[in-house]
């Protein structure tokens, strides 16, 4: 499992992605990348046929292709994952990520040495290197991802009305706690992640976990005196912010 801490300062869990997925995000950015090779190559001769260029012209601007063509196809995946915190089209598809090791996003030299690495790892020996080091890795990393301090992780999962926000409320419920009204959807779901999470820990520490999230919950709607558990007064916090909110 990969530690991720959340903006409450609470650590979860998430899961390395499995050698499936990263196979499958790998083909659909093939294909993406497909499709645009095939645009840009339609583009370049419609061009060259509607403005009926001599050959030694076309040669000359030849350079052109390579720029709009070859360049962003090598530069594809550290682009992408850059400036779209860890994911390329085919990891946001498939839910995974690029992450560092630690669980905060990756920087920009963990983002590059995993690129470079995709050479030898990928094109040179078509993805069997990279797939031999995550499968003896068991932590979502290629060699690339080991040297940059990277790792894949999952991040979709599959959602059920329990997982989600929404919490039943009847109609004629009170708030017990109406300063939730001060939160936010994220801190509802980090509150959620934490409940939810008590079967990926033992006890003490999904217990520990729990009262550290309590108390923040508590100090942010400044309430200090009450008779409810910790798990208790978190599920009622989720039961006020639904009931205010009209989720």
């Amino acid at each position: 499992m990969v530690g991720i801490e959340t903006s409450q300062h609470v650590k979860l869990s998430y899961e390395p992605a499995g050698v499936g997925e990263r196979i499958l995000a790998f083909f659909l950015d093939g294909f993406f990348i497909g499709v645009y090779y095939l645009v840009v190559i339609w583009i370049w001769g419609y061009v060259n046929d509607i403005g009926a260029n001599p050959e030694s012209a076309i040669q000359d601007n030849i350079w052109i292709l390579y720029i709009v063509l070859v360049l962003p196809m090598m530069l594809y995946h550290l682009i992408s994952e850059l400036i779209s915190n860890g994911y390329s089209l085919g990891k946001k598809i498939v839910g995974i990520r690029v992450v560092k090791v630690d669980g905060t996003r990756a920087t920009l030299s963990g983002y590059l040495v995993r690129w470079m690495f995709r050479l030898v790892e990928i094109t040179m020996t078509s993805g069997v290197l990279a797939f031999v080091a995550v499968i003896m890795n068991g932590k979502g990393q290629r060699i690339g991802d080991i040297l940059g301090k990277t790792c894949v992780i999952k991040e979709r999962k599959n959602v059920k009305l329990d997982n989600t926000l929404f919490a039943e409320v009847a109609d004629a419920y009170k708030p017990v706690f109406p300063q939730v009204a001060e939160l936010a959807d994220k801190d509802i779901r980090i509150i959620k992640e934490v409940l939810d999470s008590r079967s990926h820990y033992d006890y003490d520490n999904w217990f520990l976990m729990l009262q550290k999230t309590r108390k923040k919950i508590e100090d942010r709607l400044g309430v200090k005196d009450h008779d409810l558990r910790g798990d208790e007064f978190l599920k009622t916090v989720i039961k006020d912010y639904n009931a205010i909110h009209g989720k």
